[in-house]
């Protein structure tokens, strides 16, 4: 008999191992939020949650929108017309302090607070500035990570649900359904770990989810303006899912170093 594995799977099967994973992060735990950019694979996680709460008779958890300054007008206009439409409400987590200081596209560290500082050490940084982008670790570090850490503080979320898949890349390959965190203690929750590209849009259109419209145009992964870039004119869901890889669009540099990323608490 054949063994199954989780990438051949049925979508039902995977639906069904989603909401299992987020009834009983329900059932654990009290003040939790979901981490939503507006981008595909967060779409499918914020549904599978809706489904959810409304089969358990619960209110809908907030989401979490790591605002990095940089996002498309679609990405904005998609936020505020989804939460509208599917009752939740919207945290922006953002780190204004680095915001606040970009000048000529570069943030210089001696502008920063005490906070952003000491983060920057623990990448063992060294330079006077970096790039305003979301492709370098420093940069994503302080303008993604740092708010969403600063957000759990500040709220005491005991969890955030995160639309992260195992086929994404190496570092995302051996997560767990639900994982511990540290400074500050949380827990993350991962239901669409067994989802592949072609799954997250076969459930897309099964239940005519909203749809990012740079993905219409042909991007496959969506984050920042000046970091962000399509190969391609067909739709996401028409390119050759299976033999390209998803992040073609994205530095290839932050790819290889999302294990350190990670660590210092990244999705």
């Amino acid at each position: 008999m054949e063994t199954i594995r989780k990438d051949n799977l049925s979508l039902d099967a995977k639906e069904k191992i989603g909401i299992t994973v987020i009834k009983d992060a329900l059932n654990r735990f009290n003040r939790g939020a979901i981490v939503w950019s507006a981008g595909k694979d967060s779409t499918v996680a914020l549904h599978l949650l809706k489904r959810t709460v409304e089969e358990e008779g619960l209110d809908m958890l907030p989401a979490i929108f790591v605002d990095h300054g940089d996002h498309f007008p679609e990405t904005l206009k998609m936020l505020d017309e989804v939460s509208k439409s599917w009752n939740f409400r919207v945290i922006h987590a953002r780190n204004d302090d680095a915001l606040s200081h970009v000048k000529d596209g570069k943030i210089y560290v001696n502008d920063l607070n005490e906070r952003n500082r000491k983060e920057i050490e623990k990448l063992g940084f060294k330079g006077e500035s970096f790039e305003y982008s979301l492709e370098t670790d420093v940069g994503n570090h302080i303008l993604k990570t740092v708010p969403l850490l600063m957000t759990v503080e500040k709220y005491q979320f005991e969890y955030l649900i995160i639309g992260i898949r195992w086929d994404e890349n190496p570092a995302r390959a051996i997560e767990v359904f639900i994982s511990k965190r540290e400074k500050p203690d949380h827990y993350r929750v991962h239901p669409i770990l067994p989802f592949t590209e072609r799954d997250i849009w076969n459930y897309t259109f099964k239940y005519n989810l909203p749809i990012h419209p740079k993905y219409k145009e042909g991007y496959r992964s969506i984050d920042g303006i000046r970091d962000t870039k399509k190969f391609s004119d067909k739709p996401a869901w028409e390119q050759d899912l299976e033999n390209t890889k998803e992040r073609m669009g994205r530095s290839q540099d932050k790819e290889n170093m999302m294990e350190r990323l990670r660590r210092l608490g990244y999705m």
